[in-house]
């Protein structure tokens, strides 16, 4: 695939290079440049896609099992790496009475459990709570980052059983982004300079065009956390433990069995909005809305997965 981007590119260039003030597309009538440029762009975007998309082989390859007690942290980690376990930790804390929330921020419970007795994990998490946050600073702070550390056994793992993005699929990504950026970008700029040169000013279409396909490609081209088969993996939990979801509605937060956390991870928080947890899910629903923490939501959560005119009249976006 990639044969065709350079194939585009040495097209254009071709044409251009012959004459760079008097070609066919340095003198096509600005609507028709615009169909061309949109077309040019719709192409070098699906190139691009189905580069990435045929780089990742691990669809073939047989789910892993779906072990009896799996480990939600891990399946957190799958999902949205260290600001999910963050979630989580969180969550799991706020349930069995070390956090609290209090509006719209979380804090130390008074009178909570013995600290000693958490696990390694939630126990950073914890002692990073000298003071109340909201879930907005939470993300924002250097506590993702410490659970990071931690989480080194669950990336070797997943990267072993092939389900986060492979490095070959990060690596073409990176290299079809960018000959996709050339043949955008340098087209564009190469028909905005002449049409400018020639004195046209209504470029603005021209202009918008570019940009929207410029951030169209970047979306295309970014990897999915997950490989193929880490998607098809997390969706077959999620049908496995479908029942799950369901549980919070008679469960109680004074209960000391808290049996969440597992479908919380599979889930995400989104999961708790209809459940004596609807105050946390809120928390964090609104950081997620406001740019702080990354997914949490329901479901996959976190990428789960690796025209117009130019004016009227004679001569828009430069024509002749």
């Amino acid at each position: 695939m990639d044969k065709l981007l350079i194939s585009i590119l040495a097209l254009l260039v071709v044409v251009v290079i012959t004459n760079p003030l008097a070609n066919p597309i340095a003198n096509m009538y600005g609507p028709y440049f615009l169909l061309l440029y949109a077309f040019v762009s719709g192409v070098t975007i699906v190139i691009c896609g189905l580069s990435i998309h045929r780089s990742d082989q691990t669809a073939n390859l047989p789910l892993p099992l779906v072990p009896a007690d799996p480990n939600p942290y891990e399946i957190a980690y799958m999902r949205g790496g260290e600001n999910e376990v963050t979630r989580l930790a969180l969550f799991n804390l706020t349930g069995r009475g070390y956090l609290q929330v209090a509006g719209d921020r979380l804090e130390k419970a008074p009178n909570h459990p013995d600290p000693l007795i958490l696990p390694v994990i939630e126990g950073d998490v914890f002692r990073w709570f000298v003071s109340s946050h909201k879930a907005q600073e939470i993300f924002q702070s250097s506590l993702p980052a410490t659970v990071k550390q931690h989480c080194t056994v669950y990336e070797q793992r997943l990267q072993n059983e092939k389900l986060l993005c492979p490095d070959e699929t990060k690596q073409i990504a990176q290299r079809v982004s960018w000959k996709g950026v050339l043949i955008i970008l340098g087209l564009g700029s190469y028909k905005l300079v002449v049409a400018l040169a020639k004195g046209y000013t209504n470029v603005v279409f021209l202009i918008v065009l570019g940009i929207v396909s410029l951030i169209t490609l970047a979306v295309v081209c970014k990897p999915l956390r997950l490989s193929q088969r880490g998607q098809a993996y997390l969706k077959r939990l999620q049908q496995t433990f479908e029942r799950l979801k369901w549980q919070p509605s008679i469960l109680h937060p004074s209960g000391t069995d808290f049996g969440l956390l597992l479908p919380v991870a599979i889930f995400g928080v989104g999961m708790l909005s209809a459940t004596p947890y609807a105050e946390f899910e809120k928390m964090f629903h609104l950081s997620a809305a406001s740019g702080g923490g990354g997914c949490g939501g329901d479901s996959g959560g976190c990428g789960a997965g690796c025209g117009g005119g130019c004016g009227g009249g004679c001569g828009g976006c430069g024509g002749g």
